[in-house]
């Protein structure tokens, strides 16, 4: 009686700590929400009122009417090709976009369904991370999933790019939402080995690809996948190969179409007939894109120039050409730890964090290259290609931070990218 009773307080205890995180986190993503859609409804004006530049509805609208090219009564950084415009950016988020497009037409807020979307992020994100843990058999206190969480929605780039529609930022939040789907059903793989979860994970993460070009690097992660099997000693099911194989041919095909109909060209996206910017018409007209002449100028931008402050209004003072990193999204600077320390370290992580490592140096050292850092900005939102993954990375080291000092940069980083939100729109 005594050891049953003992088991069943014990019980109660575990149970009644389980609702109160779960509860915890449910309120913090309620609070999130709330405040993505008042920055929206302060900024816009009009929540419900699409901006200028919503080229995705006309895109639905092209699609539905047999097109590819877009009649906007906005052309700026479309792409001018044989007396018709088009989008250079990559076509995937008109998945999301449709439900609003259907109720609305071309009157659907992009405001409205970029806010939700990054709204999305915040919740995927968090079940990304108990995916990650669940794999790599981590606990982490609540203060640590409130922190990452927090981090994530107020102190990355998803809190700027959700805030106010614009295809710009459209185009990166769903890019987003759907690398986090991949994520998630990335990891449930590896938890379960079901094949249905290896299916989502390939289509989400070719949706991703196919909205936003960069997150192509992230497909080195699949590589992993011959590491899960080699450490558990067996071999990779051929039906998994071959659903990847056909995936990527099928996706491929479809992206390659896309280009085609748009520019005869299967690998041409459009952005060398982009009209925009005149700063980067010279650039575009040379096919100077990528080039290790911006080098010295993006790791200024990235990771140098950080942010100012000042005693007024508006107390923190933005660079639109770009700030660091490091100081408007300071969960960043715990990064270094990955390296300091090895108590967290076993053969599994090790390995995923090589592969990972060198998904996120190939991603940045493609920004570094690139012709533009994405001026018009709080931050780096190019960035953004990376901060789930280098987010994820974080719980292996979070259990030897002090909870002080990760309050401290959740506090500091919150306060940088409101008030510097505010300081963009003012």
């Amino acid at each position: 009686m005594l050891e049953e009773k003992i088991s069943y307080t014990v019980f109660k205890r575990i149970s009644t700590s389980f609702k109160i995180r779960h509860f915890t986190i449910l309120f913090l993503c309620f609070i999130v929400c709330v405040i993505y859609f008042r920055f929206s409804a302060f900024i816009s004006k009009n929540i419900f009122k699409p901006t200028i530049r919503d080229y995705y509805n006309y895109l639905l609208d092209a699609f539905f009417h047999g097109r590819v090219n877009v009649t906007s009564p906005s052309q700026y950084d479309l792409s001018f090709f044989q007396n018709k415009w088009y989008m250079y950016w990559g076509p995937a988020p008109v998945l999301f976009v449709l439900p609003f497009y259907l109720f609305s037409h071309l009157q659907a807020s992009d405001v409205l369904y970029t806010a939700i979307g990054g709204t999305m992020n915040v919740v995927l994100f968090y079940f990304v991370m108990q995916e990650f843990r669940k794999y790599f058999n981590i606990s982490l206190t609540l203060i640590a999933e409130v922190f990452l969480l927090l981090s994530f929605s107020l102190a990355s780039p998803n809190f700027f790019l959700s805030v106010d529609g614009r295809i710009w930022f459209t185009n990166q939040i769903f890019g987003i939402t759907y690398l986090l789907l991949s994520y998630f059903f990335y990891f449930k793989f590896l938890n379960s080995d079901k094949y249905y979860h290896l299916i989502l994970c390939t289509v989400f993460f070719y949706l991703a690809f196919l909205s936003r070009y960069t997150l192509l690097f992230h497909g080195i992660l699949f590589l992993y996948l011959f590491i899960h099997y080699k450490s558990s000693a067996r071999a990779i099911p051929r039906k998994n190969i071959w659903s990847f194989v056909l995936l990527s041919l099928t996706f491929g095909s479809l992206g390659a179409l896309y280009n085609y109909l748009k520019f005869h060209n299967i690998l041409e996206t459009g952005e060398l007939f982009q009209v925009g910017s005149p700063r980067y018409a010279a650039i575009l007209k040379s096919n100077e894109i990528l080039s290790f002449q911006y080098v010295f100028h993006n790791v200024c931008y990235y990771f140098l120039n950080i942010i100012s402050f000042s005693p007024s209004r508006h107390p923190v003072i933005i660079n639109t050409e770009g700030n660091s990193v490091f100081s408007v999204y300071p969960a960043l600077l715990l990064l270094p730890v990955l390296f300091y320390s090895r108590k967290y370290l076993d053969k599994k992580r090790l390995l995923f964090l090589l592969v990972a490592g060198i998904t996120i140096g190939l991603n940045i050292f493609f920004l570094m290259l690139y012709c533009a850092t994405g001026s018009m900005q709080l931050g780096a939102r190019y960035f953004f290609d990376v901060v789930p993954l280098l987010f994820l990375l974080l719980i292996f080291i979070l259990r030897y931070i002090p909870t002080s000092i990760q309050m401290l940069l959740l506090l500091y980083g919150i306060f940088v990218n409101v008030y510097g939100v505010l300081a963009f729109y003012r």
